[in-house]
């Protein structure tokens, strides 16, 4: 009896070891992406690799998913937007579900709308132009994009998406 209850508080321990350590992390975690949790430890990520002045949220339809933060589908928390003094360069998403996000985009990519970000874990990043997605790749973030015959060159980093038909690299080709 005694050999019974040893073994069934071994196996739930060791149920419990499984379930902390191989379900519950993040996705993205595995690939090294950074974690926020909010829009100003975004904005923290932003600024210290490229220009991230005056954030500002809630800024309504204009610019870079303006009109998608509205839409349920695409899971975003909070949208921000900084820049440098001339313009904005950055548009900062808190996602609060990340799969739902990924595949929102892959619908938008299939109807001819297809938009490029910066994945962290838990949030998405819209560089104004090339050079700043370049500079903000140092934080680690990746390149997330569902764009028709996107291909990752031999010798760039492809991670594993919540959703196929869509790359994740650290290669950011040239806007066309």
């Amino acid at each position: 009896m005694r050999l019974q209850r040893t073994t069934a508080a071994l196996g739930a321990a060791l149920t419990s070891l499984v379930v902390l350590t191989g379900c519950s992390s993040s996705w993205g975690e595995d690939a090294g992406l950074p974690a926020a949790g909010d829009m100003g430890a975004i904005e923290k990520l932003v600024g210290s690799h490229t220009m991230c002045s005056d954030l500002r949220t809630g800024t309504g339809d204009s610019g870079a998913m303006g009109t998608e933060t509205k839409d349920p589908a695409w899971a975003i928390k909070e949208r921000g937007v900084c820049g440098d003094d001339a313009r904005d360069t950055v548009t900062l998403l808190s996602v609060s579900d990340m799969e739902k996000f990924q595949e929102t985009a892959k619908k938008a990519a299939e109807a001819g709308h297809a938009t490029r970000f910066l994945l962290g874990q838990d949030f998405a990043l819209v560089a104004g132009d090339e050079p700043t997605a370049k500079a903000l790749l140092k934080s680690d973030v990746l390149l997330f994009t569902c764009e028709k015959g996107f291909k990752v060159p031999d010798g760039y980093r492809s991670e594993k998406l919540l959703v196929d038909g869509c790359a994740l690299t650290d290669y950011v080709p040239s806007q066309a």
